[in-house]
């Protein structure tokens, strides 16, 4: 995965330069750290497989590259990028699963026990 993350990386890099209507269009290596951070939040039971972790690797990429696309041209070309980038690098087999767009979410888990050590 993390080859597929430098390429991607690289890819939008160069495609993607600012201009007066996408200014915000900087993309650096903070951004690969922010996808490995995100990767690395998730807790081992859910990413224990291969699919879930491309799973998991294409919704950080798309949460801290992609979501600041502002026309949906760009959201293209940076969906069959990926794809182009993972067929390349991981075959047929396993791209299948860097196409299916999952959530990962830690809204839905339950509430920390209250142990009284709590500041009110």
């Amino acid at each position: 995965v993390v080859p597929l993350t430098r390429k991607l990386w690289q890819a939008v890099k160069i495609k993607m330069l600012p201009t007066p209507a996408k200014f915000h269009y900087i993309f650096n290596l903070r951004d690969l750290s922010r996808i490995w951070e995100g990767m690395l939040k998730c807790i081992p039971e859910v990413a224990c497989e291969s699919p879930i972790i491309l799973k998991l690797w294409r919704h950080e990429s798309t949460r801290v590259i992609a979501d600041r696309f502002t026309n949906p041209e760009d959201l293209v070309w940076f969906n069959k990028t990926m794809q182009n980038i993972a067929e390349e690098d991981l075959g047929e087999e396993l791209t299948k699963h860097v196409a299916e767009d999952d959530w990962f979410v830690s809204f839905l888990r339950d509430a920390p026990d209250v142990t009284g050590e709590e500041p009110d």
